[in-house]
């Protein structure tokens, strides 16, 4: 490879990661029936022809784009669990469950997530990201659980998550903010562990 093709690489690397995050925003804002290719050259600045050169369909651009969001995500998660000490009480678990999830952002976007999260009950492809995500923050979860000596095993984890994930969607129909609901939740489900 010549040495003048690597800023043509780095470019085309450049526009096909800005293109992921426009369409990832856009999924935030607006859901993927807003999802289009021309909504999504627009919102990255890009010509409209970019999105077919880099993806294959509307699909795999939308499978790229939740993907990004849930790297995002779990990276940000992981790093809540990475700060934890080694032995923690269930107020400190409590609160870093409220984190991991995701728990602590506003209630606005805590609802674009959850309703990105239940579009894949609809759209069988979305299926193995969103997977991912719950295997991944159960596994975050069973970390926290571990630290406060509590019992962690799979079920248990899910179990915890599952609870927190109710008490979010519950808040949001409610109009509650979530952070306070989950909070109360996480505590209640932790003292019974």
């Amino acid at each position: 490879m010549a040495s003048d093709d690597v800023p043509r690489y780095a470019r085309g690397a450049q526009r096909r990661l800005a293109l992921i995050e426009a369409a990832a925003n856009l999924l935030l804002e607006q859901g993927l029936a807003a999802l289009s290719h021309r909504a999504v050259a627009a919102r990255a600045g890009l010509p409209l022809a970019s999105t077919t050169y880099y993806f294959d369909s509307a699909d795999d651009l939308c499978d790229q784009a939740l993907q990004h969001l849930a790297q995002g995500w779990a990276t940000r998660a992981g790093a809540v669990v990475d700060a934890l000490p080694a032995t923690i009480d269930r107020a400190q678990a409590s609160q870093a469950i409220v984190r991991i999830m995701g728990g602590d952002a506003s209630s606005e976007q805590m609802l674009l997530v959850h309703e990105r999260y239940l579009d894949a009950g609809r759209h069988h492809r979305l299926r193995p990201v969103v997977a991912t995500w719950n295997n991944r923050l159960k596994g975050l979860v069973h970390t926290v659980l571990v630290r406060t000596s509590l019992p962690a095993d799979d079920d248990t984890a899910a179990l915890v998550l599952a609870v927190a994930d109710g008490a979010a969607v519950t808040a949001l129909a409610e109009g509650v903010p979530p952070r306070d609901a989950v909070a109360a939740a996480l505590h209640r489900i932790l003292s019974l562990l």
